[in-house]
């Protein structure tokens, strides 16, 4: 029998959801292998620390990665467990957590912060359970002298427990409300919680059996929940809370243990700001369907493996007497790409979820309250996936989801970028954790393939640009209009092959930012004579410049005048040589955008409207490289006599005729002032490189 999660029945994805647009800034890049955990110290210093799987902690203060690591791990065997330098892992240092108390002075806390890591398998290991390593939860202090320094000799070992395989680890290490360390613990690796190693698995993988993840004697597979200043857990190194559900069952349980029937819950965080719930939320890695969020609850049982998040994964559990009577249903979940299941089918978003955040910063005020998650690769041969839950009421436990987040991107994440782990600053900003490859030593162009970026409000604007050049070109004549009040698109009466005319059209872009997402882009023309209609009129980027002089036909103007030099025509970009690799002008072929020219009679201006993505993306590529914004050039039905059309051109006489390009954009926060100096003295310099503030390397 299901349970609701938190007593609250959680719907799947029942609309998208309102997020805002969002922007990823660049904060460290190729200066980290793979970061897994992205935290604070709750110090009020600012700073962030960052796991690098290989086993380095590293502190980014100021937006700049301190050269020195706060702490240097890869003494304790994790040179062993990460050692192949291409080679795909999910061993390392995982976790890192700071004590509430920290930064308190004389409080038992202070200076303490806990590491999550894998070390190689006990030399001492029963024979009978293979172990491919071993998981520490660790306890180390800062340093007296340097506080960007751990102190190294100063590890107190807390936990240690095996992983018979070398897969889902887990990891996470969070604080919760209630001031006690919780612990994510994978199944133990391998699929489908069978193998040898699993309760009651075996190499030949039998179906029906328990597993670890819900063996209660057993820490693999759960959320663990410790006192780390405690001293009654069974080494004394620790502590077990008195209301942990399990305290006293007796019989070999795990008093550790908070809740079960995990597959691999990689990352999970409270929701413990001012404003927050409270709440646990937990991503947890799915076997080959779905991937799923949960609600985690003091005793909860979320059904690995006998459930893959609300479906059945192993039938014959039941018959074995393996089956749970009761789970919990995960609040949102979601299928593998290429996998059709639930009625109605779940969205096929991603093959393994990285959780994330609540947001209860200050920065995106309408991001409150969301809860802010991503998928390593939405599918193979593709990035990450930033994705988010929205609550539709306040404890509802009704979420919609929004499978990508609006979100420009300063550095996309393209078909090869994962989502490792999302992170929080003291404020309650987040970040993402990104890398290339998968492989965690592996370099990208001779450098380390991580990336750290922040998430960003966008600001957003719209802008009226006037054309800048424009110019009519005229089949089998030299004959250009570009002074004239007039533009002309389509097909005349004429004969003898002069019955066709185009129109170029450019833009000056300087007053759109740099930096700016283009949302929508759209061209109005004034049309005030016209041909035979309806006709479709489309626009082409053009690929090749041309230009506009002084040639003045006049009005009506129809057959343009003799052209001067610079004009553009039907042979030449700029009259009388420079000629266009294609007559007529060279262009896409594929329209960036149509419009219907209707049957109205334009006894006044009537305005015409082109506007699409492509259009759109037109604009995107020229404000990056303007060196290629060569406009458009519009084009009428070319097969039908007397469909030709008259627009107005930027010379015309009534300024609100004149073509004219809006643009809606949105644009990031501009550079703060250090971070401009920085761009201007050490151009050279990687994002989030150290330059010493005090030192005078640039003179």
């Amino acid at each position: 029998m299901r349970l609701l999660a938190a007593a609250i029945f959680c719907l799947p994805f029942l609309s998208q959801a309102a997020f805002p647009t969002l922007h990823l800034k660049p904060v460290v890049l190729s200066q980290i292998h793979s970061p897994t955990t992205i935290t604070h110290a709750g110090d009020g210093s600012g700073r962030l620390f960052v796991c690098d799987q290989p086993g380095l902690i590293h502190v980014i203060d100021g937006g700049m990665l301190l050269p020195t690591p706060f702490l240097d791990l890869t003494s304790t065997g994790l040179d062993v467990i990460v050692a192949a330098p291409t080679g795909y892992s999910e061993r390392g240092l995982l976790g890192l957590a700071f004590h509430p108390d920290f930064a308190t002075g004389s409080a038992p806390g202070e200076g303490k912060f806990y590491v999550y890591y894998s070390a190689p398998p006990q030399t001492n290991q029963n024979p009978s359970t293979p172990q491919d390593n071993v998981s520490v939860i660790a306890e180390f202090t800062v340093s007296t002298f340097n506080p960007n320094l751990a102190n190294p000799v100063s590890e107190r070992i807390l936990l240690t427990f095996g992983q018979p395989q070398g897969n889902h680890n887990g990891g996470q290490l969070e604080f919760g409300p209630d001031g006690m360390l919780y612990i994510g613990t994978g199944d133990g690796g391998s699929s489908d919680d069978n193998n040898a190693g699993h309760t009651g698995g075996s190499s030949s993988k039998p179906s029906g059996i328990l597993g670890n993840a819900l063996d209660l004697s057993n820490l693999l597979g759960k959320i663990l929940r410790i006192d780390p200043l405690g001293s009654n857990g069974p080494s004394g190194g620790y502590g077990i809370p008195g209301d942990n559900p399990m305290v006293g069952q007796g019989g070999g349980v795990k008093e550790e243990i908070y809740a079960y029937g995990l597959r691999n819950p990689w990352k999970f965080s409270f929701d413990k700001r001012s404003g927050g719930t409270g709440r646990l939320f937990c991503g947890d890695v799915g076997q080959g369907k779905v991937e799923e969020i949960n609600i985690i609850t003091s005793g909860g049982n979320y059904g690995w493996r006998y459930r893959e998040g609300s479906f059945e994964f192993d039938a014959a559990m039941v018959g074995a007497g393996n089956a749970p009577a009761t789970w919990i249903d995960p609040i949102a979940e979601y299928s593998h790409p290429g996998v059709t299941i639930g009625n109605p089918a779940l969205p096929e978003l991603g093959v393994s979820i990285t959780g994330g955040f609540v947001y209860r910063g200050a920065a995106i005020t309408d991001l409150q309250g969301k809860y802010v998650f991503a998928d390593y690769r939405a599918t193979s041969g593709q990035g990450g996936r930033l994705m988010g839950l929205e609550e539709t009421a306040p404890l509802s436990g009704t979420f919609t989801l929004t499978q990508n987040l609006p979100l420009t991107e300063a550095n996309p994440l393209n078909t090869s970028r994962r989502i490792l782990t999302l992170g929080e600053d003291e404020s309650g900003e987040l970040y993402v954790g990104t890398k290339t490859n998968g492989g965690v030593l592996a370099l990208s162009g001779g450098l380390p393939a991580g990336a750290i970026y922040k998430i960003v409000p966008v600001a957003s604007a719209s802008v009226t640009v006037s054309a800048n050049r424009d110019n009519s070109i005229f089949e089998s004549v030299s004959n250009s209009n570009g002074a004239g009040a007039y533009l002309y698109a389509g097909k005349t009466g004429s004969s003898g092959g002069d019955a066709l005319r185009r129109a170029l059209i450019r833009f000056d872009l300087s007053d759109i930012p740099e930096g700016a997402t283009i949302t929508s882009a759209s061209v109005t023309l004034s049309q005030n004579l016209g041909g035979s209609a309806p006709v479709t009129m489309t626009l082409h980027r053009l690929t090749e410049d041309w230009g506009e002089a002084g040639s003045d036909a006049g009005d009506p103007g129809g057959q343009g005048a003799s052209a001067q030099s610079g004009d553009a025509t039907w042979f030449s970009q700029f009259h009388p040589s420079d000629a266009w690799t294609t007559n007529g002008g060279t262009f896409e072929a594929t329209a960036s955008a149509s419009a219907v020219i209707d049957n109205t009679a334009p006894s006044g201006p009537v305005f015409r409207t082109w506007t699409g993505p492509s259009l759109s993306a037109d604009v995107q590529g020229w404000l990056a490289n303007a060196t290629t914004n060569f406009g458009w050039i519009l084009r009428g039905d070319e097969t039908n006599s007397f469909t030709a059309q008259r627009f107005a051109s930027r010379e015309n006489g009534i300024i609100e005729n004149r073509p004219h390009l809006d643009v809606a954009y949105v644009s990031p926060p501009p550079p703060l002032p250090f971070e401009s100096f920085l761009t201007t003295h050490f151009p050279a310099a990687l994002v989030g490189q150290f330059i010493d503030p005090n030192g005078d390397d640039d003179g």
